[in-house]
């Protein structure tokens, strides 16, 4: 341990003994610890600690980062820690490997490959015919796929840590130097003064400098759900891990990092990327079914081929069991199974969400629950915020009404009266949390809520005060700020002034006028009459037709002293925001962003509804949805049974008397019990509702969870803390990265840094690109399965020669789970994914066109295998090099030579008779039928002329026809029949090894031939729609082309370098021409199959897969339109994953430069018409091949 270090309790601590401040490191620790009030009494509190720190409640520590003095934040960091915490150490390599070791399957053919090893190497026999060979190269693949399995696990553990790494990096306010600022949350150290808001997360302990109602959520330390208030008096002490759920308030830091509470008590890391998505769940139900029927057909050839092993050996010799016996069968079954059980799915999924993880951050979406990506893909429904996400949430205030006159722009300070003037500049600067920097560039970084911002805009351009000089004027005579209430709609601070207390007000204009009874004019104050008020109203109302924010500024006078005062009057907001009189009112502009039309028209396109949620004024709500192309006219025949011809808003009251109905809640019921007459009830009832305005947080809970019962897959964005529930019961929460509290961004499941919807789109594509991506993965390798399982059932059961080896099917297993996972996990998401239905909660893994391409594949492979495992052999004409020759050919052919290496040191052969010997022998078992007659000698068999010269028949028994009658009367002790036996035995022995070299040319083609299919059928899988284009992008993903060189690369170096080990011979350039050929003709064929799919319509019929239904007439008038006018996919939309706002068929034409689509009758989904357009399927979109259903 360094000198500079001390230890405390399990944490090392830095040492004290160097301290150049007023209180140690143990002291200031062990106070913290125990919350000793004693000690926060002695030190003279928050205030008298920090300067015992050396740092200052109001500015804080000193900036500059180069200091190293006692203020500086470099000797805070080295003397009392820093703010981070010990990471669990990522997994070794060897324990990976040690873990992948513990896989069943590999603990078989682990001890397979040892017995083989340790027979074929201990036994003479074995070992002079090589057969150690089997067991060396098995282990050597078993060590290949370890490595490449521990690899895999490795990688996605170090992919995991980096992008969960940034899961508890947030941005924390900070006074230092006198300005507040942000900073990361590692970068804060005790004496730094921490600015807390509603909905942040403290990050570090400290003590209550100020509250202004302070509350804290300490669940999460304490387990009590109550909240506790903080304040200066009773309970300074604030404990890192909680969550501020009320008020504000300033925090000088005490202890941070493992020091702290959180740091203490919580194991903060654990193991990354550990959680298990719904698709990994499914996937591996699927597997673990795939790997069933591996099983099956496993434990089927192992039983054949004992059988037919026991039949030919006539029993079980124990000395011929490794011997390709049952220790080969049982490796070949084994091996089948590791082949069969697709472990490559589950790490497809995992392969894919990483990928898509890393490269959706770089397009500003941070995945902080694994499932969200591809749940987001299958989105029906998103209920979006409108500032900020649909909007540039760059406020400006552009009209006024102050004082009885209407301004059509923001005012100067030389247009309001004196006394107005004042009044504006107090409630603008002092009831705001927000700040703002002007950096040296002259660029202004804002921090805070926007609309707060925009008046501190106003009070620095239009009426040149500094709001900074105002707060510090005013800071100490704040008495208690009420922070902005969902529920009011407002926010109100309360000022000490020298003869009364001054409330200022700010909120909704139509809220905060409600509870206004005078008018503020240059005149001084008056009445609010009815009358007044409903033209103040109508001016809020113009405003908002206009997409303007309306917010009324006011404020209300309270007696310094009040004897009938009650002593809590303050403590509530409700007392005091009330009798208010009206200063002004404000319009402010929130631009929609410029992509957001054309996001929202591509939501629209893909299926997905999409509604805004605010907060605002039901006028401004409409406008700004109006623009963003949320509220339209539908085109007549999509109005529905009620006649409605266009969308509408609604505002929360509404919106909750509506759920509330005694009838709604009974629809609600019987659709909860499946009634389907209910459900479309409800539909008709919410579906035209794209518009939720003066909502609470209430309301867009209890929207989700209508949406979700009526089968919606619901994604939600929200910023604020009372968001969190909403963002908890959605399928898909989305926080805004820039605008969100930590409350918000903890409930939700991704981030949107840029508080873009346009952001929020990609999500969708991400999400789409990660099911399809698995659906092509499906599709390969159930293709692989399908072959390799009947093969090798045909061979062993059907009798013929084993099509695959162990090895062999290793290199496939190889092939297809890891490699084939990494090419096709890894295909960028295609804009087209856009223009196909959500995938919702029922859709199927395995659709019918997956299937029809598997079997129509699988057949062709099957189709080959079977003509080099069958017909090759045979050496039909052309290609007799390939025949495989019959046992009584190898008998005759070679009887005499093995005859005579057979036969000495048999009984009574000598050299004279051996000769003699040896040619009886052979005739024998070449020419008497037993057991061969050959045509290839017409040597007569020299059984036949005793039997017949004794009168008797010759037996078919080998025994008895060569030991009785004519030969003799004893078959036990009969020389004859013992040479012949000993002849055929060493005939067999060798025929063994001579077939397995016969057939090494025609399965080494075979061989050759599967893996050229197998890769051919890898890029065929890119396109799973019945698309024509499987080459479109294929040059551009780099890791699909590694793979394929990769994988041909190994193939050739097998077939020409490693043929001992796999039992292959090299091949000559026409038999790797052919191979290729073969291999490449699985393309015209998909082709062939993909163009009767489209064109048959029996076959389109069946597989049809409408694309979503278009309600929109300016979506629809769009396809009318020339493709260059239309707009087209372009790389730059490519690149972004948004689609421009074009019609389907004008994106089809921009995918092929092909036709378009033309009018007529309309085709029908979902029980409406559409609009007298023909329905795009999505296979037709990089064709142009549009047409009519």
């Amino acid at each position: 341990m360094p000198r500079d270090t001390t230890m405390q309790g399990d944490v090392e601590a830095p040492a004290s003994a160097s301290c150049s401040y007023g209180v140690g490191f143990q002291e200031l620790t062990s106070a913290n610890e125990v919350e000793d009030m004693e000690f926060y009494e002695r030190v003279g509190k928050a205030e008298g600690l920090a300067r015992l720190l050396s740092s200052s409640v109001e500015s804080g520590l000193n900036p500059d980062p180069g200091s190293t003095g006692p203020d500086s934040v470099a000797e805070h960091r080295r003397v009392f820690g820093a703010n981070t915490y010990r990471e669990a150490p990522p997994k070794n390599f060897f324990a990976l490997v040690w873990e992948v070791v513990q896989d069943p399957i590999l603990i078989l053919l682990i001890l397979a490959a040892l017995v083989s090893t340790v027979l074929g190497s201990a036994i003479p026999e074995e070992r002079k015919n090589k057969h150690w060979i089997e067991g060396v190269a098995i282990w050597v693949a078993v060590i290949v796929v370890t490595l490449v399995g521990a690899g895999n696990d490795y990688s996605k553990d170090l992919q995991f840590r980096k992008l969960n790494a940034l899961k508890d990096k947030i941005k924390i306010k900070v006074i230092r130097g006198g300005d507040l600022t942000l900073v990361d949350n590692t970068d804060i150290v005790v004496g730094d003064v921490v600015f807390l808001d509603t909905g942040d997360k403290v990050v570090a302990d400290g003590l209550v400098i100020r509250s202004e109602d302070l509350t804290l959520d300490e669940a999460s330390l304490t387990g009590e759900s109550e909240p506790v208030k903080k304040d200066t008096r009773s309970a300074p002490w604030v404990k890192s891990g909680t969550k501020v759920t009320q008020g504000s308030g300033h925090v000088l830091v005490t202890a941070v990092g493992e020091h702290s509470e959180w740091g203490r008590t919580l194991a903060l890391v654990a193991e990354a990327g550990d959680e298990e998505t719904p698709l990994q769940a499914k996937l591996e139900v699927l597997a673990v079914a795939i790997g069933k029927i591996g099983f099956a057909v496993a434990v089927c050839c192992f039983i054949a081929q004992l059988i037919k092993w026991c039949v030919v050996n006539r029993g079980f010799p124990i000395k011929k069991i490794n011997d390709n016996g049952p220790i080969q069968f049982f490796l070949y079954a084994i091996t089948i199974i590791v082949v069969a059980v697709p472990e490559g799915l589950p790490l497809a999924v995992t392969i894919s969400l990483a990928y898509s993880m890393k490269k959706m951050l770089k397009d500003n979406n941070f995945v902080r629950v694994l499932s969200a990506c591809e749940t987001m893909g299958g989105a029906t429904a998103i209920c979006s915020d409108k500032t900020g996400t649909l909007t540039e949430n760059r406020m400006t205030v552009v009209e006024g009404w102050f004082g009885g006159r209407k301004y059509d722009t923001a005012p100067s300070s030389t247009d309001l009266h004196p006394v107005l003037l004042q009044e504006l500049v107090m409630n603008c600067a002092l009831n705001s949390k927000a700040t703002f920097e002007i950096k040296p560039d002259g660029k202004m970084e804002f921090t805070g809520n926007g609309t707060e911002c925009a008046l501190l805009l106003l009070l620095h351009r239009n009426f040149d005060v500094d709001y900074k000089a105002v707060r510090h004027q005013h800071e100490k005579n704040m008495v208690k700020m009420y922070g902005f209430s969902s529920a009011k709609k407002m926010a109100s601070v309360l000022i000490r002034l020298s003869d009364r207390l001054r409330l200022y007000n700010k909120g909704a204009a139509e809220w905060v006028l409600a509870r206004c009874t005078k008018l503020q004019t240059e005149s001084g104050a008056v009445e609010m009459t009815p009358l007044v008020r409903e033209s103040l109203l109508g001016v809020v109302t113009a405003m908002a037709k206009r997409g303007l924010r309306c917010i009324c500024l006011a404020h209300a006078d309270f007696p310094l002293e009040d004897p009938n005062r009650a002593a809590d009057f303050f403590e509530s907001s409700d007392n005091v925001d009330a009798n208010l009189t009206c200063v002004g009112l404000v319009g402010i502009k929130d631009p929609v962003r410029p992509e957001v039309p054309a996001a929202v028209a591509t939501c629209k396109r893909a299926g997905i509804t999409v509604r805004m949620v605010t907060g605002d004024n039901i006028h401004t709500a409409q406008h700004i949805a109006r623009e963003c192309g949320i509220l339209y006219e539908l085109i007549p025949t999509a109005s529905g049974a009620g006649g409605v011809t266009e969308l509408r808003a609604m505002e929360g009251p509404a919106f909750r008397e509506m759920i509330k109905d005694p009838a709604f809640v009974e629809l609600r019921r019987l659709m909860n019990e499946g009634d389907k007459a209910a459900l479309q009830q409800l539909r008709d009832k919410i579906n035209h509702v794209r518009v939720l305005a003066r909502s609470s947080p209430e309301d867009k809970l209890q929207l989700v969870r209508l949406l979700k019962e009526m089968g919606d897959v619901v994604a939600v964005t929200g910023d604020g803390t009372n968001d969190a529930p909403a963002l908890k019961e959605s399928d898909v929460g989305l926080a805004m990265g820039m605008t969100g509290t930590e409350v918000a961004k903890e409930a939700a499941d991704i981030i949107i840094l840029d508080d873009n919807f346009s952001s929020i789109v990609k999500s969708v594509l991400w999400g789409r690109a990660v099911f399809a991506n698995i659906r092509k993965f499906l599709q390969f390798q159930l293709t692989v399965n399908l072959v390799a399982l009947v093969t090798a059932f045909v061979g062993a059961v059907a009798g013929g020669h084993e099509p695959l080896n162990i090895l062999q099917l290793l290199w496939v297993n190889l092939i297809m789970d890891t490699m084939g996972a990494l090419a096709l996990a890894t295909e960028d998401p295609h804009p087209a994914l856009l223009l196909q239905r959500p995938n919702g909660r029922t859709e199927y893994l395995i659709n019918w066109r997956m299937c029809k391409h598997i079997a129509v594949q699988g057949s062709y492979q099957i189709l080959f295998m079977f003509l080099c495992l069958y017909l090759l052999p045979t050496g039909p004409k052309g290609l007799e090099q390939y025949k495989v020759h019959t046992r009584p050919y190898y008998y005759n052919l070679n009887c005499a030579e093995k005859a005579r290496d057979a036969l000495p040191g048999r009984v009574n052969i000598t050299t004279a008779n051996l000769d003699s010997a040896a040619d009886f022998s052979c005739n024998v078992l070449t020419s008497c039928g037993l057991p061969y007659t050959t045509n290839i000698t017409t040597s007569p068999c020299v059984l036949a002329d005793p039997w017949v010269a004794a009168g008797m028949r010759m037996p078919s028994d080998r025994g008895e026809a060569v030991c009785m009658g004519p030969f003799g009367f004893n078959t036990t002790n009969c020389d004859l029949n013992d040479w012949v036996q000993a002849v055929e035995s060493r005939l067999d022995d060798d025929f063994k090894t001579y077939e397995e070299d016969e057939y090494k040319r025609p399965l080494s083609v075979l061989f050759n031939i599967f893996i050229c299919t197998q890769v051919a059928n890898e890029i065929n899988s890119r396109r799973i729609n019945d698309e024509y284009g499987i080459f479109s992008g294929f040059f551009n993903n780099w890791i699909f082309l590694a793979v394929i060189a990769i994988t041909m690369g190994l193939q050739a170096i097998i077939i020409n370098f490693l043929g001992i080990f796999f039992r292959v011979v090299s091949l000559n350039w026409q038999e790797w021409l052919v191979s290729l050929a073969i291999g490449a003709g699985a393309w015209p064929l998909s082709l062939l199959t993909r163009f009767i799919s489209r064109n048959l319509p029996c076959c389109a019929a069946f597989e049809a897969q409408l694309p979503p239904e278009i309600d929109d007439p300016a979506l629809l008038s769009a396809s009318h339109a020339s493709p260059s006018a239309a707009g087209d996919l372009s790389e730059k939309a490519i690149n972004s994953g948004v689609a421009p706002a074009v019609s389907p068929q004008a994106a089809a034409n921009g995918l092929s430069k092909g036709q378009q689509v033309a009018g007529g009758a309309g085709g029908v989904g979902n029980g409406h018409a559409n609009g007298g357009l023909a329905y795009l399927k999505p296979m037709d979109l990089e064709s142009g091949n549009i047409k009519k259903l």
